[in-house]
């Protein structure tokens, strides 16, 4: 395959969210392909409550234009605004990590919290939702971080099936059973599915989730371990009814073992709790699980391993999603790389003149994507001083964090990373899924430099007359469950 023209017939292998988010975006950006989605019904989706990133918003509803009441309707979505650590400091309860741009030191100086940083957080505090009712009509409020969803994974996969069907795209119900490579051993030639039926494509998508069916067992890949930064490796899922409200956040709550998430969909709340088999049995993590949470059900089992493999894009084949990477779910990064990865695709055949510089661009770039998210990821483990138990002392003593050791040299000698904006450190963040106020936060929320920082920083009374302001705002918002109801009842609404 010489370039893209040569390219007719596209076969994404696997469903789900990977399968239907690239066979959706395939249609959409290069619709002259003939595209073809082959997943087996007999292959059950997890169908768990899922977390996402502002940029989820943005691919559903601009790049695929799907209307925002449709949508709501069909998925039952809650709004996800950031992220509640129960995490950090002994001392502390918490810290809120909203999305976008933050204010910490003016929190700090003039709270003495870190629960002030924007109106996004103060929104979380308050359990509001940006939208606000003026004259009868509901209009959201400008908030500069965007916001995201919590979605119920099963609604979302049966919404995007039926997408699939009204696209047009060609659907084939089967497991593949067997894969067959060209003579270079780099290509894949055909594959045969358990109809005995054999399927050409010119490209393939591998969207198999963690078998890596294509990419990982028949190309054979080298596989790149996370393991010495990310140390969990195994999750209990289950299911509880609301106590106290929809929230409009994810929260991430330290525990024994490792630590737990809750992710609030409409119908109920979504829980997980990730942790280290080398430390407690799953019986031990589900005992503990329900002592935290008595009313939970549904509880099931999986388990994973952190990592990539050597590249997504290999010969006529790209991974994507899980097929390709994994990290364990603190940060929610799942779909937001599932889209950054079909978006990257596209915007290297258009800008490079050969698929072969395109392919390498590529690679290099996710390559690089997910290696960050590792090392920002294992930065929260490294400093949370929440438990002394065997698998928290082990995880502060050897955590990994060499990629990012400039970062926290930096940060530990001149203060966040955002007050220094020329440096060429945070420069090199500026266009990364977790950016320098994501960075100062996470440090700032594990205890370091709080009065060194706040003394050498200057006075600012403009930002203490906008932390004023944001209450003010917040008071006028919107209940959560007020956004959600008027969003689910009035079709002629948009985010854009």
């Amino acid at each position: 395959m010489q370039d893209f023209k040569d390219v007719r017939d596209i076969g994404v292998i696997g469903g789900g969210t990977a399968g239907y988010f690239t066979a959706l975006y395939l249609k959409k950006k290069f619709g002259d392909k003939n595209i073809t989605v082959i997943e087996s019904s007999k292959i059950p989706i997890i169908g768990v409550g899922e977390a996402s990133t502002p940029l989820l918003l943005k691919f559903i509803h601009s790049t695929l234009g799907f209307s925002v009441h449709e949508f709501f309707n069909a998925t039952k979505p809650t709004f996800k605004l950031g992220v509640k650590f129960n995490w950090g400091r002994k001392e502390d309860k918490h810290y809120l990590n909203p999305f976008g741009r933050m204010d910490t030191i003016a929190s700090l100086r003039y709270k003495q919290s870190l629960d002030y940083t924007s109106l996004t957080t103060r929104m979380m505090a308050a359990d509001k939702a940006p939208f606000i009712s003026k004259n009868g009509e509901v209009l959201p409020i400008k908030v500069k971080s965007g916001m995201a969803y919590h979605i119920d994974n099963e609604l979302l996969v049966k919404y995007l099936k039926e997408k699939i069907r009204l696209a047009k795209i060609n659907h084939i119900d089967a497991k593949i059973e067997k894969t067959f490579l060209k003579n270079n051993n780099s290509d894949i030639d055909y594959i045969q599915t358990d109809q005995q039926k054999e399927l050409n494509f010119d490209m393939y998508f591998d969207c198999t989730g963690f078998s890596s069916y294509l990419l990982g067992k028949a190309l054979k890949t080298n596989w790149v371990d996370y393991g010495d930064s990310l140390m969990t490796n195994s999750a209990i899922l289950g299911k509880a009814s609301h106590t106290n409200g929809i929230k409009p956040y994810t929260t991430a709550s330290t525990l024994n073992h490792g630590w737990l998430w809750e992710t609030p969909t409409q119908r109920e709340n979504h829980l997980g709790y990730v942790y280290s088999d080398k430390f407690c049995s799953a019986e031990e993590a589900r005992s503990e699980l329900r002592k935290y949470c008595p009313e939970i059900n549904d509880e099931k089992v999986i388990r994973f391993k952190s990592g990539r493999y050597e590249k997504s894009w290999s010969g006529n084949t790209i991974a994507i999603g899980n097929a390709f990477a994994f990290v364990e779910p603190l940060e929610s990064t799942g779909l937001h790389m599932i889209i950054l990865q079909l978006e990257k695709f596209e915007k290297y055949l258009k800008n490079e003149k050969t698929l072969e510089a395109a392919q390498a661009k590529y690679n290099s770039k996710i390559n690089r994507s997910w290696d960050y998210i590792k090392w920002f990821i294992a930065l929260h483990f490294k400093y949370n001083e929440k438990k002394d138990t065997p698998f928290w002392k082990m995880v502060r003593e050897h955590t990994d964090l060499s990629g990012i050791q400039d970062y926290l040299n930096y940060y530990k000698k001149n203060g966040p990373l955002f007050f220094n904006e020329n440096n060429v450190l945070n420069q090199q963040l500026q266009n990364t899924i977790f950016g320098t106020f994501s960075f100062d936060l996470v440090m700032l929320g594990s205890g370091f430099g709080w009065e060194h920082i706040v003394d050498n920083q200057p006075q600012n009374g403009a930002a203490e007359k906008i932390i004023t302001f944001n209450e003010k705002v917040v008071a006028d918002a919107l209940s959560h469950e007020e956004s959600l109801f008027y969003l689910e009842n009035n079709p002629s609404f948009s985010f854009r």
